[in-house]
C-alpha cells in the first residue's frame, strides 16, 4: 500500500514537473506570434483563482499577451483583468520568484501609458537577489534567459 501510495505521489510530482517545463517554454515562445500566444493561453486556460498562485501568475501573464492582440477597444478590459490575475499571484505568494519574474517580465514590455510599471525595479532586484539560492535548473535559466533576451536595460 506505501509503495502504491508513493507511486502515486511520485507520478504527480514527475507529471508537474512536466507540466511546469511545457508552461515555461511555451510563456517564453509566447511573446514570438498570436498563434503561439493563444497556444500559451490553452495551456492555462481551465485555471482558476483558487490554484496555484504561480499557475494564477502564468495565467494573467498569458491574458496579458492575448490583449496584444485584441481590437483596440477591448484591449482596456482585458488588461486590467490579466493585471488582476498577476497581482492575486504575487499577493496570494510575494515570495515565489517565478511569480515575481512573471509580472517583471509584463510590466518591462507594457507601454507605460498604461500605468502598470511600479514594480519594475523591486522585482528585478527580488530575482536578482534570489537567483544564487534558485535550485531548480530550468527556473534559473528561464530567469538568466529573460535578462539576457528580453529585460530592457537601465
Amino acid at each position: 500500500m506505501k509503495n502504491a501510495i508513493l507511486f502515486v505521489v511520485l507520478l504527480g510530482s514527475i507529471s508537474l514537473f512536466a507540466q511546469s517545463t511545457a508552461i515555461r517554454k511555451a510563456y517564453r515562445d509566447a511573446t514570438k506570434s498570436e498563434e503561439k500566444a493563444k497556444t500559451f493561453y490553452n495551456l492555462v486556460d481551465d485555471v482558476s483563482q483558487s490554484d496555484k498562485a504561480v499557475m494564477v501568475a502564468y495565467k494573467g501573464a498569458g491574458k496579458m499577451l492575448l490583449a496584444r492582440y485584441a481590437p483596440l477597444t477591448k484591449r482596456k478590459p482585458k488588461i486590467k483583468e490579466a493585471i488582476e490575475w498577476i497581482e492575486k499571484a504575487v499577493k496570494a505568494d510575494s515570495d515565489n520568484v517565478e511569480i515575481r519574474l512573471l509580472r517583471l517580465s509584463v510590466q518591462e514590455n507594457l507601454p507605460k501609458f498604461l500605468g502598470y510599471n511600479d514594480n519594475i525595479e523591486e522585482d528585478k532586484k527580488f530575482v536578482k537577489d534570489a537567483l544564487p539560492n534558485i535550485k531548480d535548473k530550468e527556473l534559473v535559466e528561464m530567469i538568466n534567459g529573460y535578462f539576457t533576451e528580453f529585460s530592457k536595460k537601465k
